[in-house]
């Protein structure tokens, strides 16, 4: 363990320096939600809710759904391709340093996120409710994200082809949340639009805590916590099969 320590400064370095992932997970949020926040002004919801407060917390959620592309791209770098011969000769765990990969990605993803909480709160006065629960919230997110792009890359061949599965998986969370546009009325959708969907599943623990209702926080939060279980362990048998 010792040995894989002084490998963390290097890859918080790498993760700070990497301008692509704040311009994707921190710069373009704010400027859409400093967009929106003029836009919709004071108006709210049939509900009651304000506009503002709703669309900020699909979009911090959303953004998180591409969190884990910190992780498998870095993952990949080191281990699948020329670099791993570099990787392997030093005198560390692999596996140990694979790990502190996954964890720091995930860590700096949830940290961009809560970021993006803070911003709307202080300046727009967004209402999260409790933010450590909203922080929660959005950690869950960053975890079952790192967790399943890992597992496209475990999964395919081509690093491409995993790329591309991971932005199906965020961008068809988005799309079949009804965010674009309103889904079909079947069992199908209506599942993939609540229960069967994370970026709803995150937005309802939230919304519903804030409306008090204990119950479906938990109901949603427990399924949230199910997904990642099951994706953890399916990626780790994968992640086995391909690396060892």
């Amino acid at each position: 363990m010792t040995n894989v320590l002084p490998t963390l400064r290097f890859t918080v370095l790498r993760l700070i320096r990497n301008w692509i992932v704040l311009l994707l997970l921190l710069g373009i949020p704010i400027v859409l939600i400093t967009f929106f926040a003029l836009i919709l002004g004071d108006s709210k919801t049939e509900a009651g809710m304000p506009y503002i407060q709703e669309s900020t917390t699909f979009m911090v959620l959303a953004f998180q759904l591409f969190g884990g592309s910190i992780v498998m791209s870095y993952i990949h770098e080191d281990f699948f391709t020329e670099r791993r011969f570099r990787i392997q000769s030093l005198p560390f765990n692999q596996t140990l340093y694979a790990f502190s990969i996954s964890v720091l990605g995930t860590l700096f993803s949830i940290f961009l996120g809560g970021i993006l909480v803070f911003y709307s709160f202080w300046v727009f006065n967004v209402e999260w409710g409790n933010i450590g629960w909203a922080v929660f919230v959005i950690a869950l997110m960053a975890l079952l994200s790192s967790i399943v792009c890992l597992l496209f890359t475990f999964a395919v061949k081509q690093f491409k082809v995993a790329e591309r599965l991971s932005e199906v998986y965020g961008i068809g969370a988005i799309v079949l949340a009804g965010l674009f546009f309103p889904m079909p009325e079947n069992a199908f959708f209506e599942f993939m639009g609540s229960y069967g969907n994370p970026l709803t599943l995150a937005s309802a623990a939230i919304f519903e805590y804030q409306a008090g209702n204990v119950a479906e926080v938990w109901l949603n939060v427990s399924i949230l916590l199910g997904a990642i279980i099951v994706a953890f362990f399916v990626m780790l048998a994968l992640g086995r099969r391909r690396m060892g």
